[in-house]
């Protein structure tokens, strides 16, 4: 399980329609991929939010970020909306608090040429991600 407080990013996720939170964790190798997870936001003791707790599933990624020092890694989770909640419900979510539990490695990181060819990238992750929450959960 990652936790942390949500900080701001570079915003390349939101330029190419996959805005994502962003939780500064330890650097562990073991970690490092794009992930099929769980997502809780608000509740709990270490997620005080104005709001009750809600679960979100998504897609993360947890590696490097050029920003960040040597012994850092970025997890970055883009949230689907559910049937009963949106993300933007939850308005500014940098300085809350969430949780992230990965459930399903779905691929090593790859690099990518540009902009584009991450967002095919991110595209065909999303989609892997919702195919795997709509048959296993």
């Amino acid at each position: 399980m990652i936790s942390g407080k949500i900080e701001k990013g570079d915003g390349i996720g939101t330029k190419i329609s996959f805005p994502t939170i962003n939780i500064v964790i330890e650097k562990d190798k073991k970690l490092r991929g794009v992930y099929v997870c769980e997502v809780r936001l608000g509740g709990g003791s270490r997620l005080k939010s104005e709001v009750a707790e809600a679960v979100f599933f998504g897609a993360s990624y947890v590696g490097e970020k050029a920003m960040l020092p040597a012994d850092k890694y970025i997890c970055e989770a883009f949230l689907f909306d559910s049937l009963d909640k949106s993300v933007a419900e939850f308005g500014d979510l940098h300085g809350k608090f969430a949780k992230v539990k990965l459930l399903k490695k779905i691929r090593d990181v790859q690099k990518t040429k540009n902009l584009e060819e991450l967002k095919a990238l991110i595209s065909e992750d999303v989609n892997f991600a919702k195919k795997f929450i709509r048959e296993k959960l």
